[in-house]
């Protein structure tokens, strides 16, 4: 052991320092991307199981949040459309065309209100918001995939006597409304006529269980690293210790001679 105390010196105890926080901060990286992993490979599996609607009182009670094991289930909902009150989402993309969102508010028999994203319908090209279908008159029962509330960005605006923004948050859109809306919304699985509907949510689960590996083989290869400086530095100090040897001189002064 006597051999490496020169990892004690300063330097090598600072490169030591820096090498554990390098580790630190992968495995921490990589257990962040394992848990992401391990949510969207649930959020996968509750898409491809949700096959039948549950009652939307069952599973996002008024005044209640979105639980995160309900996200993206099936809920059935019935209500009467507030057309006068509809939303336009610009700037959105699904299955990669470019267009806009019609989300209306279904007023449920308590009062409260589902935003329910009635479908998309692809931009012209033109700055404005192409012509799409009116919601029904009346009751109507309708079957959704719920989504939670997407962060604030950007502004609520009227335009034309409804109102446009390019973020569906509740938090935004909230104030606009003199009745209480439901702590998510919904995506019509069955939109009318002219409508697409929006495309299923599918996560790359795999990718991120890629990220952990590789996260953590860049923790492990820190130590291997660190053992290969020092014997590299070891090595070094024993060849420079050879040649300042009494018998490395009347070598070279052979060398010389000859």
């Amino acid at each position: 052991m006597q051999r490496f105390r020169f990892v004690l010196a300063p330097r090598w105890l600072l490169l030591t320092a820096a090498g554990l926080v390098v580790m630190v901060v992968c495995g921490l990286l990589s257990q962040w991307q394992w848990d992401r992993a391990v949510m969207r490979a649930a959020a996968n599996e509750v898409i491809e199981e949700s096959r039948v609607a549950a009652p939307v009182e069952e599973v996002l009670p008024a005044g209640a949040a979105l639980d995160d094991a309900d996200r993206w289930t099936l809920v059935e909902a019935t209500g009467v459309y507030d057309a006068e009150h509809e939303v336009v989402l610009r700037a959105q993309t699904n299955d990669s065309v470019n267009g806009f969102e019609i989300v209306t508010p279904l007023v449920l028999e308590d009062g409260s209100a589902l935003l329910v994203d009635r479908g998309f319908v692809a931009s012209e090209s033109t700055g404005h918001v192409p012509d799409y279908p009116a919601p029904p008159s009346g009751e109507v029962t309708v079957t959704g995939r719920l989504y939670e509330s997407e962060p604030e960005g950007g502004s609520v605006t009227e335009v034309d006597g409804h109102l446009e923004s390019r973020r569906l948050s509740l938090e935004m859109l909230e104030g606009h409304y003199d009745y209480e809306l439901r702590g998510a919304w919904v995506a019509d699985v069955e939109p009318a006529e002219g409508f697409t509907a929006l495309e299923t949510p599918s996560f790359k689960d795999w990718q991120n269980y890629s990220y952990a590996v590789q996260w953590a083989l860049f923790a492990a290869m820190v130590p291997v690293g660190w053992s290969v400086l020092v014997r590299r530095e070891r090595k070094e100090m024993d060849e420079a210790e050879k040649e300042a040897a009494p018998g490395g001189e009347p070598e070279a002064a052979a060398s010389e001679e000859v």
